[in-house]
């Protein structure tokens, strides 16, 4: 058989192309990281090596370099299989190192092992350049990396100082009015970067959205057609799970960029931990182990993506001080009574029973400056390319958004200790159903309207298999025009916000001129046109946020036409 070594450091992506690529006869070797790669490669040298790029311990494109410097190893087939990168330069600087093909993630599966197939084929025929010799494009495709990153950092410092020059100005000539002058000037800076961030933010979740409504969509028709419990089954059950991740992952960045509201309910944290954990192990070196000590079943208040983005940061942050020499992780949650003393140093919590959270590592720890800036957005002791800085301010954020509070305790060759307090509430955890209900079917006539193709095909076959006799458009005009023509074929009109020409409110307004009791559902993967409140004040019936989900569809479809 034809050995493969696959290097991946998300496990989920290991057992998928293990699947795949065994089901097309291959032996597949695994690795989490390059140095693994290159250990097992030596060890047991492979017909060809597939790796993604980014990577710890040792990415993809070091891989790919120490690989064609190994005698031994240089010969056999090197491919990139990444979505990390997808700018042509960055394939350049890959086939640059000696890599025979880049692909990009994610690739249709029998396309993919056709490739591999065809380097495999190559490499047999000795038609394959294993003796490329990459250091003089290497080096040029540096160089204009560095000179780009230069130039933005300077762009960035002249920017700082310009602005850093007006708050001085305004501060000597303001002196008594000094500390109020600090404060405003770091509430400017951050609403900037804040404002920055939303942006971008609201830009994301509208394309990705869209993306994920896709994923979603597709994967829930095919659970329904999938034999229960198959090998495919849970597969598919896996896919989707990941879907409804980068879904409540998307909320999350909306929510932090202040674009989205919190949805805040009783959350029991121990659960949230353990799953946070197994994600930590995977990524962290073998040098770190963790200790835990869940002992704590209380429920809190909060926002459950919040609180499991909290504990990665924290960990990840003590994992990342532990890199070079190893050590312990320790994370507990214990319940304790918090008394006026404490509450006096913390304005706005109240004394009673409390969660406590204790994440602490064995690492070099901090001076008394460095502590008094960690949580600073944008402040980072990390290299140039491990950090942005953002990690401890979005868990300060965090914690007061939930009413708790946080203090930390660290010397210089002592470690580190967070200690995280949040108020416990009374409230039983309730048992997840066994069973799902049945989805709400029906039997009216429902247009839809979205100019993604993809949606509409996916839309058009969630509708038809709750029953629904459904016409579909994927342009406002023409929607408009097919329902001036028979207005009172139709039963609901399901549209899309964002779309080119008329947008999804002014095709609604049309539509109740024509004819004022049509019901409309408004779909949206991110907008700062219209809120619900505003969708309903308009006359809308309903607002959906993308991706759709089918049961989160077939009731608010149900409930809009009972309601008529």
């Amino acid at each position: 058989m034809i050995k493969l070594l696959v290097v991946d450091d998300q496990e989920q992506n290991l057992y998928m192309l293990q699947v795949l690529l065994q089901g097309h006869g291959y032996d597949v070797a695994l690795a989490s990281n390059g140095a693994e790669a290159l250990e097992k490669a030596r060890q047991n040298p492979p017909d060809l090596i597939i790796a993604d790029i980014l990577m710890p311990v040792m990415d993809g494109f070091t891989l790919c370099r120490e690989w064609k410097k190994d005698e031994h190893l240089k010969t056999i087939p090197f491919v990139f299989y990444t979505a990390t990168y997808t700018d042509p330069k960055d394939e350049k600087f890959a086939m640059s190192l000696g890599a025979e093909r880049f692909i990009i993630k994610p690739t249709d599966p029998e396309k993919f092992i056709d490739i591999v197939q065809e380097v495999i084929d190559q490499c047999k025929a000795g038609q394959l350049n294993t003796s490329c010799e990459p250091i003089e494009e290497e080096a040029v495709f540096l160089k204009q990396y560095n000179e780009t990153l230069i130039h933005k950092l300077e762009d960035k410092i002249t920017q700082l100082e310009e602005t850093n020059q007006l708050l001085e100005r305004e501060v000597r000539e303001r002196k008594q009015f000094e500390e109020e002058k600090k404060k405003l000037e770091a509430q400017l800076i951050q609403a900037q970067k804040m404002e920055a961030i939303g942006t971008l933010a609201g830009g994301i979740a509208h394309d990705f959205n869209n993306i994920l409504s896709a994923v979603i969509g597709y994967t829930e028709i095919a659970l329904d057609d999938a034999e229960k419990g198959s090998l495919l089954e849970r597969n598919l059950r896996g896919v989707l799970q990941a879907g409804k991740r980068a879904k409540n992952l998307i909320k999350q960045i909306l929510t932090f960029s202040r674009q989205a509201e919190l949805e805040l309910k009783p959350v029991q944290v121990k659960m949230v931990a353990e799953e946070a954990l197994k994600f930590l192990r995977a990524s962290l070196p073998t040098t770190i182990d963790i200790y835990r000590d869940l002992a704590s079943d209380s429920l809190i208040m909060g926002d459950p993506t919040q609180i499991h983005q909290l504990l990665m940061n924290l960990c990840a942050n003590a994992g990342h001080a532990m890199k070079e020499n190893g050590g312990i992780l320790e994370v507990i949650l214990a319940d304790v009574e918090l008394d006026s003393n404490f509450i006096a140093q913390h304005p706005g919590m109240i004394a009673g029973p409390h969660l406590k959270l204790i994440v602490s590592d064995t690492g070099p720890g901090m001076t008394t400056e460095i502590l008094k800036r960690i949580f600073d957005p944008y402040y980072t002791t990390k290299d140039k390319g491990e950090g942005t800085g953002l990690g401890l301010s979005v868990v300060h954020g965090i914690i007061k958004n939930n009413a708790g509070a946080i203090t930390v305790y660290s010397e210089p060759g002592k470690g580190s200790t967070f200690n995280v307090f949040f108020p416990v509430i009374e409230e039983e955890i309730r048992a997840e159903a066994a069973v799902e209900e049945l989805l709400p079917t029906g039997n009216e006539k429902i247009l839809f309207v979205d100019d993604e193709p993809t949606l509409v095909e996916i839309t058009n076959q969630m509708l038809k298999r709750l029953g629904y006799d459904v016409v579909t458009k994927t342009a406002s005009n023409e929607a408009l025009d097919l329902f001036q023509a028979q207005p009172e074929k139709y039963d609901l009109v399901i549209t899309d916000m964002t779309m080119p020409g008329m947008m999804g409110e002014e095709l609604a307004g049309k539509l109740m001129q024509i004819r004022p009791d049509i019901p409309v559902i408004l779909c949206t993967g991110f907008s700062q046109r219209i809120t619900e409140k505003k969708a309903k004040h308009l006359g809308i019936k309903a607002f959906l946020m993308k991706p759709l989900v089918m049961r989160s569809l077939a009731v608010t479809i149900r409930k809009v036409l009972d309601e008529k």
